[in-house]
C-alpha cells in the first residue's frame, strides 16, 4: 500500500510541475503573441491603405496588370466591383486578385490582324502582319490544302492580314481557319 502511495504521489508531482510549466510557457508565449499584435496593429496604423494588384489575361493571350492603392476601409468595396476574380494571394498590405476575362483584349480590338507568320503559323498580330508584332500564335497551316479550297481573294485577306474588332470576328477567323491547321487529324 504504501508503495501505492509513493506512485500516486510521484504522478502528482509530475502533473504539478507539468501544469507549472505549462502555465509559464502559455505566459511566455502570450506576451510575445502580444507583442506582435501590438507591432502589428503599429505598421497598419501607418500604412493606412491597401496596393491592389489585378491581374487579368485574354483570349487573344494578352496579359495586362493594374496596381492601385485604396483605403482600408474600400477593400470590400474593391472586391465587390471586381467580382469574379479569384484571389491569388493576401499580404498585409497588399492583395493580388485574377481574372480570365472572356473577350479579346482592347489593344486586339482596336489594331489585332490574322495572318500567316513566315513559318506558316496562322498568328494574331498588332497591326499588319508584314509588321511582325506577334501577339498570339495559334496552329501551323496547311496552306497548298487552304490554297485549293478558299478563293483567292480569301487567301490573300490572309496574307496581307484579316482585321479583327471583337470577339465574334475573332473566332470566326479561328473556325474558318481552323480546317487547315496541320496535325489535327485533317490533312
Amino acid at each position: 500500500m504504501r508503495r501505492q502511495w509513493m506512485i500516486y504521489t510521484s504522478w502528482a508531482a509530475a502533473l504539478a510541475a507539468g501544469l507549472a510549466g505549462g502555465v509559464l510557457l502559455d505566459n511566455m508565449f502570450g506576451k510575445q503573441q502580444e507583442l506582435f499584435l501590438k507591432s502589428s496593429e503599429s505598421v497598419g496604423a501607418m500604412s493606412n491603405s491597401y496596393q491592389v494588384v489585378l491581374a487579368k489575361t485574354y483570349l487573344c493571350g494578352v496579359k495586362k496588370e493594374e496596381v492601385s492603392q485604396i483605403p482600408r476601409n474600400e477593400l470590400a468595396q474593391t472586391l465587390a466591383a471586381h467580382n469574379g476574380s479569384e484571389i491569388v494571394a493576401a499580404e498585409a498590405d497588399k492583395l493580388i486578385l485574377y481574372k480570365r476575362e472572356n473577350d479579346i483584349a482592347p489593344e486586339c480590338k482596336e489594331n489585332g490582324h490574322f495572318g500567316i507568320s513566315k513559318d506558316g503559323m496562322l498568328t494574331l498580330f498588332n497591326g499588319l502582319p508584314e509588321e511582325a508584332e506577334v501577339v498570339q500564335t495559334f496552329y501551323r497551316i496547311n496552306t497548298e490544302k487552304m490554297e485549293a479550297r478558299l478563293s483567292k481573294e480569301q487567301v490573300a485577306s490572309l496574307k496581307k492580314g484579316i482585321r479583327v474588332r471583337d470577339l465574334a470576328e475573332y473566332n470566326s477567323v479561328l473556325s474558318t481557319f481552323g480546317e487547315f491547321q496541320i496535325g489535327a487529324g485533317n490533312e
